[in-house]
């Protein structure tokens, strides 16, 4: 009976523990009483965001746009961005209100019109000193500094080891901030936002000092894009150069990055055929290829069935001659998604009696050809097929139409219907 209790015992405190664990914790006091103040600065001289931060209130786990550690209680995120009222002007932040936060990995203050800071009670612009206070926050993993009021310093917070995630998008950049020595520091960096900011090449060739760089997005650049400019980013699985004035010589860049499994090019002033001599088919790992809204033409090269990773294709808005079979997609087994709105659709001489290995999920097309043509064959093979869009005229077999959920027209009519314009699934 003894040893029965005592068994109990322990399992009680074993599950008293456990739950402890799960529980929402209030923070430490030091972190609490900077969260009051930060609360305070974001909202002088007369803001009100943050009401659910008060005083009161020591469940500051609970508070909106923070997150605590379920084992410690200690703040591990601050989600602060487009807090202040805009309407009250520039926001000279207290640094010195972060160092409570030894845990904290994710801080996001974009959007707040941070013009400088304070520290010691003294107002400072945003210059590379007091950036130096970021280095506080050893735990730092995610830091977002989108659109800050001053231009960003080229040092001063570049040696944050534990980074994996810099936002500095939207801002006006030293190119001296990506000197190498100082991105070399930048050891854990996974993830780098930059859109809209201006680089020049020799800021681009500095990039390659991101060893552990997996994204990268550098969306509506204000210079130009090298080509040369990413030879040793190879490691690099996510990039996005979205409305950027491109060549196709980009790609002779692009083909080094063996490891990308996502590539967007949306509005990039691309034009001439698909470029396959630069390399676009070597990227044998590529998952998700966007090249809309570009003066893309001519014919899909058979080379796009090397892509055997890939699982969503984008082509629309375009001026490129796409067989109604899509017949040079059939290698892609693993394909899912294709939008080819906007484009020209024709249909092949060659009947086509192989059967495509994908099995799609979405499919997006349309022609502004004249005359019907033959319903597409692949679709006979397509069972899980749950968005369909055309903009053309074909023949379409009753029982495929009878699939369809939706009320049938056609239902005991002649066994073909002629259907134009769309079809929604």
């Amino acid at each position: 009976m003894g040893l029965f209790l005592h068994m109990l015992t322990v399992l009680l405190v074993i599950m008293m523990v456990s739950l402890q664990g799960w529980l929402p914790l209030g923070c430490l006091d030091e972190e609490r009483i900077a969260l009051l103040q930060l609360k305070d600065t974001l909202n002088y001289p007369n803001g009100t965001s943050l009401p659910s931060w008060i005083k009161a209130d020591a469940h500051c786990c609970s508070w909106e746009r923070i997150e605590c550690s379920r084992s410690t209680g200690r703040v591990i995120a601050l989600h602060l961005e487009e807090t202040r009222n805009e309407e009250m002007g520039d926001w000279y932040l207290n640094t010195s209100l972060f160092l409570p936060f030894q845990q904290l990995n994710i801080l996001e203050l974009w959007g707040n019109r941070i013009a400088g800071w304070v520290e010691k009670k003294d107002r400072c612009s945003l210059d590379e000193h007091c950036l130096q206070s970021l280095r506080a926050l050893p735990s730092l993993k995610n830091l977002s500094l989108q659109a800050l009021s001053g231009s960003v310093p080229s040092g001063g917070f570049l040696d944050l080891k534990n980074l994996e995630y810099l936002d500095l998008s939207y801002n006006t950049l030293n190119n001296s901030i990506f000197q190498t020595i100082e991105l070399q520091n930048l050891s854990s960096l996974e993830s780098l936002y930059l859109d809209r900011c201006s680089l020049d090449e020799h800021s681009f060739q500095s990039l390659g000092a991101l060893s552990s760089l997996k994204n990268l997005s550098l969306q509506a650049l204000s210079g130009s894009v090298p080509s040369r400019g990413f030879l040793d980013l190879k490691n690099l699985e996510y990039l996005d150069l979205s409305y950027n004035t491109l060549n196709n010589s980009i790609f002779q860049a692009i083909r080094m990055m063996t490891s990308l499994k996502t590539l967007i090019l949306h509005s990039c002033k691309l034009d001439g055929r698909i470029p396959i001599a630069q390399g676009l088919c070597d990227l044998n790992h590529l998952q998700e290829l966007y090249m809309d809204d570009n003066d893309l033409s001519g014919f899909l090269p058979p080379c796009l069935a090397n892509l055997t990773s890939l699982q969503q294709l984008d082509l629309s808005f375009n001026h490129l001659k796409i067989p109604m079979s899509l017949s040079p997609l059939y290698n892609l087994s693993k394909l899912k998604y294709f939008d080819g709105l906007d484009n020209e659709i024709y249909a092949e001489e060659d009947d086509h009696s192989l059967s495509p290995k994908f099995k799609l999920e979405s499919i997006f097309l349309s022609s502004h050809g004249q005359g019907a043509v033959a319903f597409p064959k692949f679709f006979y093979h397509q069972s899980i097929l749950v968005t369909k869009e055309f903009s053309c005229e074909f023949v379409i077999p009753k029982y495929i139409y009878e699939l369809l959920p939706r009320p049938n027209p056609f239902k005991n009519r002649s066994s073909f219907a002629r259907v134009r314009s769309f079809i929604y699934v």
